[in-house]
């Protein structure tokens, strides 16, 4: 199988290696796909993730797809559950969750309001709230996965404690000879849920696992390996997934910390569901950003839907009007955008958006920008640092846009 691989398709390491030459380096070689296996062969949870739960419950809702098409969710929440309880969090049983959104009628897993918050919280003991997005699924060769799940803790207003996301390809590490190349999107699967269940144990408060860090000195997230690596707030992007261009008003003010709503996005790709897709990776990369508090989007929805707002309009003063006022969000600010195109298929992801930022005070344009990349923009030599997944590439570029806000 591993001489099937089509060069086309995906460049492998050692071609053109003599064979003497691979064998001699095959032992010293070991593949990002067997490292994990032997991480996730332990059952027991860490210490660390053990002595952080006190007794918290977490309840792990459905999956949400945003792929546009069918998806075996129900395999994506069981392996999720699966790697939360061997990271030693408990969660609430699935029989009790069902009956309890049954009879509050709570369909939309991905963006909840707040009487089905309180209802989860009251119903089940849960302190905190799962929400997970399948963002992109294709079980072809090699397969591709995209996921993004927050914790949401249930208090007086509902509140982001965690969030992370992960894209994985099954043919992005193949090391020596193919050997980390991977066929089952099953096995995506699993690393993906291991990865998040680990972050989110990085993540917990040690005093409780629902409660917000007690500082963001430091973040967590998955990466293309669907491993956890962990950097400073404050570190800083590549260059390359900057915006191309940028419009920043003068009354735009970062140095005071400011409350920030983010609409879906208007989605003008052929990609379904782009707008709810970039939606979430902004509200990923702004929570990274201290001076910024970062509505939960179950909440923005309610309040769109209550003013009557019109949710897939793109940027515009109504809907800044109903998230800025008092009685609404209160937010200070509310950000929007345009995705012009957004390709997760075979092949190279492309992805191609504008960010638009309306100011409460005046009601006004504060900031505007356009970026857009490739997986393969600025890659010239073997392959390196190229992005094989529309998931990485927006999350990079979100993080490039945040970026150029915060300085």
């Amino acid at each position: 199988m591993i001489f099937s691989i089509s060069s086309s398709s995906r460049p492998w390491c050692g071609r053109g290696v003599a064979l003497l030459t691979a064998l001699a380096l095959l032992s010293g070689c070991a593949s990002w796909k067997g490292e994990r296996e032997e991480a996730t062969r332990a059952d027991a949870p860490s210490q660390g993730a053990a002595s952080a739960i006190q007794g918290d419950l977490i309840a792990v809702l459905p999956v949400d797809n945003l792929t546009g098409g069918n998806a075996p969710l129900e395999i994506v929440e069981t392996a999720l559950r699966t790697h939360l309880d061997r990271s030693g969090f408990r969660i609430v049983d699935g029989d009790l969750l069902a009956r309890v959104m049954k009879r509050y009628r709570i369909r939309n897993t991905g963006a909840l309001d707040s009487r089905s918050y309180r209802a989860l919280k009251e119903e089940t003991g849960a302190a905190g709230i799962l929400i997970t997005s399948l963002e992109g699924l294709s079980d072809d060769s090699p397969p591709k996965l995209a996921l993004m799940s927050r914790l949401v803790i249930v208090d007086d207003r509902p509140e982001i404690a965690w969030m992370d996301g992960i894209g994985l390809d099954g043919g992005a590490h193949p090391g020596l000879l193919g050997i980390g190349w991977i066929d089952q999107i099953g096995e995506l699967m699993e690393l993906a849920a291991g990865c998040l269940a680990e972050s989110l144990a990085h993540s917990v408060s040690e005093a409780k696992a629902v409660a917000p860090p007690p500082s963001r000195s430091e973040w967590t997230r998955c990466d293309s390996r669907g491993d956890v690596e962990s950097s400073a707030a404050g570190a800083r992007g590549s260059q390359r997934y900057q915006p191309r261009n940028t419009f920043r008003s003068p009354k735009l003010d970062t140095d005071r910390r400011s409350s920030v709503a983010v609409i879906p996005f208007l989605n003008l790709s052929q990609k379904k569901n782009a707008g709810k897709i970039l939606e979430l990776h902004f509200v990923n990369q702004l929570l990274r950003r201290t001076s910024l508090s970062v509505a939960e989007p179950g909440l923005v929805t309610e309040a769109l839907l209550a003013h009557r707002a019109v949710m897939e309009a793109g940027p515009s003063l109504e809907n800044a009007e109903a998230l800025t006022n008092d009685d609404s969000l209160g937010a200070d600010l509310v950000l929007s955008g345009i995705v012009f195109d957004y390709q997760d298929g075979i092949g190279i992801p492309k992805v191609d958006f504008s960010v638009t930022i309306i100011d409460k005070e005046n009601q006004k344009v504060v900031w505007s920008s356009r970026s857009d990349s490739t997986g393969d923009e600025g890659v010239f030599f073997f392959d390196l640092g190229t992005v094989y997944t529309a998931h990485q590439l927006t999350s990079e570029m979100a993080r490039g846009t945040s970026e150029a806000l915060s300085r």
